[in-house]
């Protein structure tokens, strides 16, 4: 895997609630490691996780008594959790094993948000580091000056592409051969060079290099970009 010039936190779009009820809120932000569960790289004053008791560097073991094999699957228990449910967390803190439980809560309301009214994609593009708070994913520039995330179920629907492939451009790097190229925040990249791209791990592994062809999709059409 490509070594990171920066780490940043990025949103998953866990969940949009125009499209589907309204999910549990925990107020981490988290990251996979190199074994099984998911690290915690922050929480969030007064959310569900700090009253439970959860601290940064606690590894997420299991949740609602399923084991966490990383980011994308804690994701997805998260969302499916309605507001209100008290749910047990294991965890490894200073190589003890502890089980927690956290009640998850409603999002809290923050006006500069996305809200269940769906913008256009590009003032989505203008908004996408501003999505719902719901578990956070720390993610990395390439060398191409991407930084990508998982993709939803309902953001795929969105922007019109079909299966379980492509990754979201959450930022561009000012300069770098990527916004030379014509990447933008909010494409969402399907293949890197001729390789078919799920997840962000997939995207990392790809770009070993700066150059590339990228098959993308913008305003629910494909195109083809090469960053050289």
């Amino acid at each position: 895997m490509i070594k990171a010039t920066a780490i940043v936190t990025v949103i998953v779009f866990a969940a949009l609630p125009a499209l589907a009820q309204e999910a549990g809120w925990v107020g981490i932000s988290i990251e996979d490691q190199k074994d099984n569960g998911a690290v915690v790289r922050m929480v969030e004053p007064n959310s569900p996780a700090e009253k439970a008791g959860l601290r940064q560097g606690d590894v997420i073991q299991q949740y609602n008594k399923q084991d966490v094999s990383g980011v994308q699957q804690l994701t997805r228990l998260v969302r499916e959790t309605p507001v209100g449910r008290t749910v047990e967390v294991k965890i490894r803190r200073d190589n003890r094993d502890q089980t927690l439980r956290v009640t998850t809560e409603k999002t809290p309301n923050n006006p500069g948000r996305i809200r269940a009214q769906l913008p256009d994609p590009g003032l989505l593009r203008d908004r996408i580091t501003r999505s719902i708070p719901r578990v956070q994913v720390y993610t990395t520039f390439t060398k191409s000056g991407i930084q990508v995330e998982q993709m939803s179920d309902q953001l795929r629907d969105y922007f019109g592409v079909s299966g379980n492939y492509g990754v979201l451009v959450a930022n561009v790097e000012k300069n770098s051969a990527a916004e030379k190229g014509g990447v933008k925040a909010g494409d969402v990249i399907t293949s890197v060079d001729g390789k078919s791209i799920r997840t962000p791990a997939d995207f990392n592994r790809e770009m070993r290099g700066s150059a590339a062809t990228l098959k993308i999709f913008r305003d629910k059409q494909e195109r083809e970009l090469k960053v050289e």
